[in-house]
């Protein structure tokens, strides 16, 4: 089985996604071709060689530009006159443009079988705003707040909530521009911070006491298989881009693992979110919880999650290569499944044939 590795992409996330790449290249050695495929200012390219971190982080990587193509109606990727069709791509891109659903649909205008939700799903999971209105829609609960645009007087509409609050840009992921503010003056700051990241902002009261958790889930047929639950480690009120990869301080896999009841009531509203939002490929679901109140908020969906959280699915047996094949066979099915069949019309042909009267 040949499959791409598509990776990189115009985001703040971008050097995660390279990360995410390589452990992927690594877990599929004896399973399958794998084909890199690297994003890059715009353009693709063919990465030549073994996939190595170093390479990346001295930018002496070896590449070759690289354009998608179809071959008897298939897939697949050329590089200079060599086509190469592939059974599937799978999908490492976190925030930009490789996660909120232009990716999405690049590959299904190519045919390509691919491991990520569809452009519609990833677009919404993507915009925080867009997913605490759908989630208000479909009863799940999330943190009070507000939600608005530049042209807004968001701070005004603010002002029912409880401090502290935490300032979110809509549609940027790892904590990127997020502050929580203490007071107006704060608030003004914060809110000034997010927009000039975005557009859209949010706004939202914050849960505490409370205890961050997250998991995964990933599609085969009609089935959800939720993955096990974690507590992320924090540090200060929450964690910032720097504090989460920069300064060494977050490293998956190393928070902890959450059983009996309250990991069965995560699993099972991951399902139903999964669901709800028509995702598919790996997603992780991250949620707060109000010990005090014992609610769970939906606090954020990643559709592309780092490493495709291959340790949470670990807790419960299934290593890493088997989730990769298991997705990438999920998507062949999905692929399979949604293939257009031509039909031959004749409104061409009748207006031809009025335009000779």
């Amino acid at each position: 089985m040949k499959l791409g590795i598509l990776f990189g992409g115009r985001s703040y996330e971008h050097d995660i996604s390279v990360i995410t790449a390589i452990e992927v290249a690594a877990a599929l050695k004896g399973r399958a071709e794998v084909y890199p495929i690297y994003a890059k200012d715009g353009e693709f390219y063919f990465v030549k060689g073994e996939m190595k971190l170093e390479n990346f982080a001295s930018r002496r990587v070896k590449k070759k530009k690289l354009r998608f193509c179809k071959k008897k109606g298939r897939g697949c990727v050329s590089v200079g006159l060599k086509k190469t069709v592939l059974d599937a791509v799978i999908l490492c891109c976190h925030g930009g443009e490789g996660e909120d659903g232009r990716f999405s649909a690049l590959m299904e205008c190519y045919d390509f079988p691919y491991t990520a939700s569809g452009p519609l799903a990833s677009a919404v999971t993507m915009d925080k705003r867009m997913t605490k209105i759908l989630a208000a829609e479909k009863g799940f609960p999330t943190a009070k707040g507000v939600v608005g645009r530049r042209s807004e007087d968001v701070i005004e509409r603010a002002k029912g909530l409880k401090y502290p609050l935490i300032v979110k840009p809509a549609r940027l992921g790892s904590s990127i521009g997020i502050e929580v503010a203490h007071d107006e003056t704060e608030l003004i700051g914060a809110v000034a911070l997010a927009f000039s990241f975005d557009t859209d902002v949010v706004i939202e009261e914050v849960v505490s006491p409370v205890t961050e958790l997250n998991c995964a889930a990933f599609r085969e047929g009609d089935e959800v298989v939720v993955s096990g639950v974690e507590s992320p480690k924090s540090w200060h009120e929450f964690l910032t881009f720097k504090e989460k990869y920069e300064g060494g301080k977050y490293k998956s896999g190393s928070n902890r693992i959450v059983r009996g009841n309250l990991a069965q009531r995560v699993g099972e509203l991951t399902e139903k979110v999964y669901r709800a939002f028509e995702l598919n490929g790996v997603a992780r679901i991250d949620y707060l919880y109000d010990e005090q109140a014992d609610i769970l908020y939906l606090n954020e969906i990643n559709s592309q999650p780092g490493s495709l959280a291959y340790y949470l699915f670990e807790e419960v047996g299934i290593e890493f290569s088997d989730l990769l094949i298991r997705v990438v066979n999920d998507a062949i099915r999905r692929a399979s499944q949604t293939d257009i069949i031509c039909f031959n019309s004749r409104v061409l042909d009748n207006l031809s044939a009025l335009s000779q009267k």
